[in-house]
């Protein structure tokens, strides 16, 4: 068997899904993307790729240069810019600099805003993706080579082979591994947006950050960024994010609420309004001027909780889906980690290079989902650990980012 007969159905509209859905169309074997959202949803914010991710994704289009992906997807790409990142770390009570990394390090890191690129992945080949929005999955029945999925709608498809691109509340996976279940992290993060004129963040944030899209701000404890989504001429669309770890009482921490509906996570709780009028008055510009609650009421800032969850998913389980149900699974669906550190959408990035690649080289299903997960297990599952362990690291007193960049100036001296 050279090539499935029947399209290969993909449950996911987001970096995984249509990475996997333009590198198949590309290679001409069918496939139809399903999305439960509609067709002009907004991921407006930003995420960080990593050499190893863009240049994989780059390579498996053809070999396109990075200049291409930046122009399509930078934050700053309305103005010019190419997504560039100093990785420098701001002390946010003093507004100065805590950590400043190696100047002869390779830059290693971009930025993207998340809907460009997946508008700029899509467009990357002759043939325009099938992608059917408002389908939200009911049922997915069968095994490999004969696959069904029903949909709330009341559309029902036909296919060889059900790829779960649904992220870390997978739907797939509920269905077919019932047992596997998201990890919470105990974890506090509160994620804003807002918009300004360019004007002002000319005045406010470029005197720190330069042509960075990041403005890193680390506290005695906590981590409040800033980030550039998208800029042009005349506005800058920003978001901030708010995280610490939870109270070593968990029960006494009112904005540790891992279980909130997804109503409630759209609303600012009390408890986060009186925790940033006490923060903010300890900090530096421009975090004082933005994080607080007279700011982010007075101007409308579109604020979010986001539970912090992980998932793991053993080697035997992941196999015993593909052959037994028909499912193989791709990115936030099967190796979820926390957002701090950005490997996440790198590896949903490579896992539809790789599975992508696997099902286009004629070696039959069975042994192309074999192949796929021979690379892609070790590296992600080893990555959702690292990401743990990089929430602690980045959340730690001040006093050890001092004695961090201490030892680096001895180092260099």
């Amino acid at each position: 068997m050279t090539q499935p007969r029947q399209p290969i159905l993909i449950i996911g509209a987001g970096l995984s899904g249509l990475t996997t859905a333009r590198l198949l169309t590309n290679s001409g074997i069918p496939n139809i993307v399903f999305e439960a959202s509609s067709a002009d949803r907004s991921q407006g914010f930003a995420i960080s790729l990593r050499a190893w991710g863009y240049e994989t994704l780059l390579s498996a289009l053809g070999g396109l240069p990075l200049k291409s992906l930046l122009r399509g997807a930078a934050p700053d790409r309305e103005i010019g810019g190419m997504g560039f990142v100093d990785q420098i770390m701001w002390d946010n009570a003093t507004g100065e600099k805590l950590f400043v990394p190696d100047a002869a390090a390779k830059q290693e890191i971009v930025r993207v805003n998340r809907n460009a690129l997946r508008r700029w992945i899509a467009d990357c080949g002759e043939e325009e993706l099938d992608v059917r929005y408002g389908h939200r999955l009911c049922r997915v029945s069968g095994g490999v080579g004969e696959m069904t999925v029903e949909f709330e709608n009341g559309a029902v498809y036909r296919g060889a082979l059900v790829v779960a691109a649904d992220g870390v509340n997978s739907t797939v996976r509920s269905q077919v591994l019932p047992r596997v279940t998201p990890e919470t992290v105990p974890a506090i993060l509160y994620h804003g947006e807002f918009q300004l004129p360019r004007s002002d963040f000319d005045r406010l944030f470029r005197p720190l950050c330069g042509p960075s899209n990041i403005l890193a701000g680390i506290g005695d404890g906590f981590n409040a960024p800033f980030a550039v989504c998208n800029m042009t001429k005349s506005k800058v669309h920003m978001d901030w994010s708010y995280s610490r770890p939870v109270a070593a009482s968990s029960s006494s921490d009112e904005l540790y609420r891992p279980n909130l509906p997804a109503a409630e996570a759209k609303q600012i709780p009390q408890a986060l309004r009186d925790e940033l009028a006490t923060v903010s008055r300890g900090l530096a510009e421009p975090w004082s001027l933005f994080l607080n609650p007279e700011t982010i009421e007075k101007h409308g800032h579109r604020v979010f909780h986001w539970t912090v969850r992980c998932v793991f998913v053993a080697r035997d389980e992941m196999q015993r889906a593909a052959g037994e149900r028909g499912v193989v699974f791709v990115g936030d669906s099967w190796h979820a980690m926390p957002i701090f550190g950005g490997e996440g959408g790198n590896h949903a990035l490579v896992d539809g290079v790789e599975l992508a690649g696997a099902l286009a080289a004629g070696v039959g299903l069975d042994a192309a989902i074999t192949r796929y997960y021979d690379g892609a297990f070790k590296r992600s599952q080893d990555a959702v650990r690292r990401s743990k362990q990089r929430f602690y690291a980045l959340h730690q007193p001040m006093s050890h980012w001092r004695e961090i960049e201490e030892k680096r100036k001895k180092g260099l001296s």
